[in-house]
């Protein structure tokens, strides 16, 4: 989930060629069938995964970093996600790997010729021997391109780093309509979107995902963690962050569902830094990165969200926004920096319905998203657990549990079961939380996922949903 500006590919000459190739379209996919998916509810029947692997690729040309970026450990990461896969099939689920669902897509294709285009295209320091090209190798999982030395016995950069693949939530996302195709403002994840674009017109694994809409084609930015289907004819969507405002009207009017829009930034926070410029990122983009990042959907009109922030009531005076001024006062924090995040917090879960089939948009007044869904017969558990009595015992609980929870992912669950959701080990007061309010909670050790600012909703892409 951690992302740069997309520059890869579009604006380029390889959008020529895939158009060239039959390979930038995706079918007449608004006459295709619709998904049995009517909501991020219900049982989890085919899912799209990206496990980590301990021998991936560690480089980037788009990072630009004076040296590799290896803080984590990456054989813990390899079993973390590993572990989550197990409690996915557990639980019933077809777990589709990443990897796999390209292989086949590269032997669907290579007789062809579509395969080496393709490569040409997408991937040109790849393209001299396209037919030599695995999905391990595009994936950087391949040793054999991954430490090259030049003729002058220095490191030959081939392959990029690509681990942020991992988080499938965030390249596509199902609807009840069907599948829509993402469009990442980021030069690493743009990667991921011509990748998946690839995968679901090619590969026979997932020849019975139909694609309803495709961003990339359209030209408006959507990240998958953002989306979250409430029920078959309502989404809410994450704006403002990773996620352009434009991005739910253009959802409303070619789904012909309401999306409602959720605030979770402001255009300062949505660009990312350009070439040459020294910017320093907001920590409260970090924190709200995607919806799912603070909020989810864990039960038929039953969500858990970080308490305070989605409340009108708490749009002035959350413990966040109180820390911040005290902050100030005893200038411990810039100012200028301090206003902006106030602004920020203040305008976090506001509301904007974008109409089915029209996309006009017509403020909520007087709501944020949590108060919203209570009016609507929901459910709510709060991250960090129950808020105790008191003013300054409940800021203490959320600056000492829920702050800390909230960073480790808590708030980023997937349902797998109805009545059971997967979640990182580590969040004691949240996973008690959900099971007062009557939900199993299966948990795997996450510290090496969570580091990268993503949960268990991110990690899944759901397909199949009964």
């Amino acid at each position: 989930m951690y992302a740069t500006k997309r520059e890869f590919i579009a604006g380029s000459g390889a959008i020529a060629i895939l158009a060239a190739s039959g390979i930038g379209k995706l079918g007449s996919a608004a006459a295709q069938a619709k998904s049995p998916l009517t909501s991020d509810i219900g049982k989890l029947d085919k899912v799209l995964v990206h496990s980590v692997k301990a021998g991936s690729a560690f480089t980037t040309q788009f990072g630009r970093a004076l040296i590799p970026d290896v803080d984590f450990a990456p054989e813990d990461a390899e079993a973390q996600h590993a572990a989550l896969n197990a409690l996915l099939r557990q639980s019933g689920a077809e777990v589709i790997e990443v990897t796999d669902a390209l292989n086949a897509a590269r032997a669907a294709t290579l007789a062809s010729g579509i395969w080496e285009a393709w490569i040409d295209a997408a991937f040109p320091r790849l393209g001299a021997s396209p037919d030599d090209i695995t999905a391990e190798v595009i994936l950087g999982t391949d040793p054999d391109y991954l430490y090259r030395l030049d003729a002058a016995g220095n490191y030959d950069h081939i392959v990029d780093e690509i681990g942020s693949t991992m988080w499938t939530r965030d390249s596509a996302f199902m609807t009840p309509k069907g599948l829509v195709i993402c469009n990442s403002s980021s030069t690493w994840r743009g990667r991921e979107n011509m990748l998946l674009r690839f995968v679901y017109r090619y590969s026979p694994m997932l020849a019975g995902v139909d694609v309803a809409l495709d961003a990339v084609e359209q030209g408006f930015i959507v990240e998958g963690g953002d989306a979250m289907m409430a029920d078959a004819n309502t989404m809410f969507l994450g704006v403002g962050n990773r996620t352009s405002p434009d991005a739910a009207p253009a959802i409303a009017r070619a789904l012909d569902i309401d999306v409602i829009a959720v605030q979770i930034g402001t255009p300062e926070f949505l660009r990312e830094t350009y070439p040459g410029e020294n910017r320093d990122r907001n920590q409260l983009g970090l924190l709200f990165l995607h919806l799912d990042t603070s909020f989810t959907l864990v039960g038929h009109k039953h969500a858990l969200s970080l308490p305070y922030i989605f409340e009108m009531e708490h749009s002035k005076d959350s413990p966040l926004a109180r820390y911040i001024r005290g902050a100030v006062r005893q200038s411990l924090l810039d100012e200028k920096e301090a206003e902006k995040s106030l602004k920020l917090l203040e305008g976090i879960g506001t509301l904007t319905l974008c109409k089915a089939g029209s996309g006009k948009a017509e403020k909520i007044e007087d709501m944020k998203l949590v108060d919203y869904c209570r009016s609507q017969g929901y459910r709510v558990t709060n991250t960090g657990g129950a808020i105790p009595d008191g003013d300054a015992a409940a800021f203490a609980h959320f600056m000492s549990v829920t702050y800390g929870e909230q960073r480790r992912q808590a708030s980023n669950v997937v349902q797998a079961l109805p009545g059971r959701v997967i979640a990182y080990e580590g969040n004691p007061a949240t996973q008690a939380a959900l099971e007062a309010d009557g939900l199993a909670v299966d948990t795997f050790p996450g510290r090496e996922l969570w580091n990268w600012h993503g949960g268990p909703h991110c990690l899944t892409q759901p397909l199949l949903r009964s």
